[in-house]
């Protein structure tokens, strides 16, 4: 028989980008096996591409950021600096928010309605698995700093 320890599925890493890149391929996979209208086609699908490359762009500043500044880019590690620079004067999350920007342009450049199902999606888990954890190791860490902060920048955009 078998059995199966859900006890243990929280110790299991898993990680943002790979959230992403999984809901990339069943929005592609979904495109093209379950036909659908299109919402928006050719040429204005195009501008999806220039939400890619924002998208990738940010995510590509923030890990220089963070190698730059020696702290752990792991959303399960420990960070040891306060990140209130750059995107984090706009963000508190601008790598999610990168990725989120990227699975917009992919639905943008697929054009279909069930690839606009994935930036929601995406939203809803990282802010579930992930921000609320980070959010209060953040507390934590940096106490009364990170209040100011969290008061004064918003938590996506």
């Amino acid at each position: 028989m078998l059995s199966v320890n859900f006890s243990n599925m929280n110790k299991i890493k898993f990680y943002p980008p790979l959230l992403t890149l999984l809901l990339i391929m069943t929005m592609l996979a979904l495109h093209y096996t379950l036909p659908q209208p299109l919402l928006i086609s050719p040429p204005f699908n195009a501008l999806g591409f220039v939400l890619i490359a924002g998208g990738v762009s940010m995510n590509l500043w923030s890990a220089w950021w963070f190698k730059n500044n020696q702290t752990t880019i792991d959303p399960h590690g420990n960070a040891i600096y306060l990140a209130q620079e750059g995107l984090y004067r706009v963000s508190r999350n601008p790598m999610y928010l990168g990725m989120f920007i990227t699975l917009l342009g992919v639905s943008i450049y697929l054009g279909s309605l069930v690839s606009f199902l994935a930036p929601p999606l995406f939203v809803w888990i990282v802010t579930l698995r992930f921000i609320g954890r980070e959010e209060q190791a953040l507390l934590d860490c940096f106490g009364d700093e990170y209040v100011q902060y969290k008061a004064r920048v918003r938590r996506w955009i």
